[in-house]
């Protein structure tokens, strides 16, 4: 029989791929792959299986997305009968033909020697134990593997090794023996725990198995030879290189009565192999884990939204609400404000949290491109399209797309994009296929869209269908406490981030950032004490290096009428903690106005 890809998910479910190993079989959306795909999130040349000693192997040829095998990232690997291979939604699997049951034998075999061929030892067919023993082993090495990719602290990988060995073996001592300098070992970790181990293992033997990679069986410990006489109480010894790109130590092996049988050697052998693989794993593993939870931390700290005001926390149920929703949002607010903040919060908050979110600033894209960014174009479909480009709402697929200032999407760009919203496919730039994705969007904008639409330059029915879900993240000046609650993160950030933990903030300064009317709102703050952070001379922030003109004289915004009325009530409210009928009295204004004012500024009393 022929061994095959058999598609389980993905849009080219139920279909089979026979695999010839007389070629190289392509994978991609190319026409000219043998394994064509046609999933969005699929390179055009994605990657290559091909059959090689006695395997079949798979090679990632630079995918934009990467390649998974066996749900892990490989951008080479050795597939198995039943190896998982996942590209995006698609996922094949390996299915080889079954053995008859004349070469069941020779493949159990076969899978030994296959364990042996990464050191220098050899596996003798000709002089193995009877092939039932062979098996047992093959499947005690198949389960220690498998604890192995769990474990997750290297004593805990060791030390179920070196217990399997002895039990295995009957070896009376187990032990992984590391360098110590000038040639010499010493012990790491010994089964039984309690034993006190005074072997050593000769220099010479060392250097061969360090330095020459290879496996030693010394099947005569009693013997006259010097350079074994601190052996003198076993009768066997076997050594096993543990090595990776370089050597971890040794696995040492000792027996009284009787000897080790070549199974045992052989077994060791492959056991050492499995250890150094699974150490150098969970060494990674241990690496990987703490760089998320240090980009974890700092990204907690960037995409946090801080602050309990009221309107703060009333946004927050909002948001955990939108996002267990499936349908799109709009996210409103003046520059500054923190609407991507908003955004990812959604995300975090919806079914999509373990898909992708990718983030596009419309305004950052020029207008005659914005296209075929957003949707992608085929090679030659304009001047410059030297090659096919795939769109953000394909890359997206089946995650969040985030659209800031969607304002400044094209009419055309608004077509498609509605069509998206509505669940139909969509034709990139030159395309002659369309293409069908499942994105959930989430739009911004700090335009008044409703006069967009009034100016014909936004689709009336775009912004009803964007603004199912309506958020609108409210301006710095209306938060309240928050902005104390904001100073203090933002100099805690900036202040680990430059290495002075014990600057501080003085009274003034303080007064200062509080009074400010803060147009650019809170990415107008956080820069702000970015950069008192880092001009500020020990061991106070002063009001000088905030960099900021009085508040009472700023330009910016003397000539906003809102803003000056705005703070006008806020100072009236307080002066009469929080009375209207005194404010208004105090102002100058009817009741009726204060309330009405009050409510327009979303004013908390």
């Amino acid at each position: 029989m022929i061994s095959y890809l058999a598609v389980r998910t993905g849009p080219e479910k139920g279909r089979q791929f026979p695999l010839d190993p007389a070629r190289p079989m392509h994978v991609g959306r190319g026409a000219s792959c043998e394994i064509m795909l046609t999933d969005p999130v699929s390179s055009r040349f994605h990657a290559v299986v091909f059959y090689e000693d006695g395997n079949w192997h798979l090679r990632d040829t630079s995918s934009r997305n990467g390649t998974l095998v066996n749900g892990q990232k490989a951008e080479s690997a050795r597939l198995l009968d039943q190896s998982v291979i996942t590209i995006g939604g698609t996922e094949m699997q390996l299915v080889e033909p079954d053995l008859d049951s004349h070469d069941d034998s020779m493949n159990t075999l076969a899978i030994s020697k296959e364990m042996m061929q990464h050191g220098s030892w050899r596996f003798d067919l000709e002089h193995s134990e009877n092939q039932q023993v062979v098996a047992e082993h093959v499947m005690d090495l198949y389960q220690l593997a498998l604890h192995l990719l769990t474990g997750e602290q290297p004593d805990e990988v060791l030390i179920t090794v070196l217990e399997l060995l002895k039990d295995r073996t009957g070896a009376d001592l187990v032990g992984l023996s590391v360098e110590s300098g000038g040639g010499r070992l010493k012990w790491l970790r010994v089964v039984p725990v309690d034993s006190k181990c005074t072997t050593l293992v000769p220099k010479s033997m060392a250097k061969r198995v360090i330095q020459g990679n290879e496996a030693l069986w010394m099947n005569d410990c009693n013997s006259d030879d010097t350079s074994v006489k601190s052996h003198k109480e076993w009768s066997d010894a076997i050594y096993i290189p543990v090595a990776t790109d370089e050597t971890i130590g040794v696995l040492c092996l000792y027996r009284r009565e009787p000897s080790f049988k070549e199974s045992d050697f052989d077994f060791a052998a492959s056991a050492g192999r499995l250890l150094a693989i699974g150490l150098s794993r969970v060494v990674e593993h241990s690496q990987l884990v703490a760089e998320n939870k240090r980009m974890a931390s700092r990204t907690a700290e960037c995409d946090e939204l801080i602050g309990e005001s009221p309107i703060m926390q009333r946004l927050k149920a909002k948001i955990a609400r939108v996002g267990n929703a499936n349908g799109s949002v709009l996210i409103r607010g003046e520059s500054g404000t923190g609407k991507e903040l908003v955004a990812r919060a959604v995300h975090r908050a919806s079914p999509q949290v373990k898909r992708p979110m990718l983030t596009v600033n419309c305004a950052a894209i020029p207008r005659d491109l914005i296209e075929s960014q957003l949707f992608g174009h085929k090679k030659g479909s304009f001047t410059g399209a030297d090659k096919d480009h795939i769109g953000w709402f394909e890359q997206a697929h089946t995650g969040t797309l985030f659209l800031d200032e969607i304002g400044e999407l094209t009419l055309e760009g608004q077509a498609k994009l509605l069509r998206i919203l509505e669940g139909h496919p969509f034709l990139p730039v030159g395309a002659t296929e369309e293409v069908l994705v499942d994105v959930r969007v989430i739009a911004a904008t700090n335009r008044d869209l409703a006069e967009f639409v009034r100016e014909k330059q936004f689709r009336e029915d775009l912004f009803y269908r964007l603004s199912v879900f309506e958020l609108l993240v409210p301006p710095l000046r209306d938060r309240g406490d928050d902005l104390d609650m904001l100073i203090d993160h933002f100099l805690d950030h900036y202040r680990r981030e430059n290495g002075r933990s014990t600057l501080e903030i003085s009274n003034e300064a303080r007064v200062m950032l509080r009074e400010y009317p803060w147009p650019g709102n809170v990415r107008q703050l956080r820069n702000v004490i970015d950069s008192a952070v880092v001009m500020a001379d020990d061991p106070t922030i002063e009001r000088d290096d905030l960099g900021l003109r009085d508040a009472g004289l700023s330009r910016l915004d003397t000539l906003r009428i809102d803003l000056w009325e705005e703070r006008l009530i806020r100072k009236a409210l307080k002066r009469t903690e929080g009375s209207i009928p005194e404010a208004a009295k105090l102002l100058g204004i009817s009741r009726a106005t204060a309330y009405r004012k009050i409510s327009d500024y979303n004013i908390d009393r």
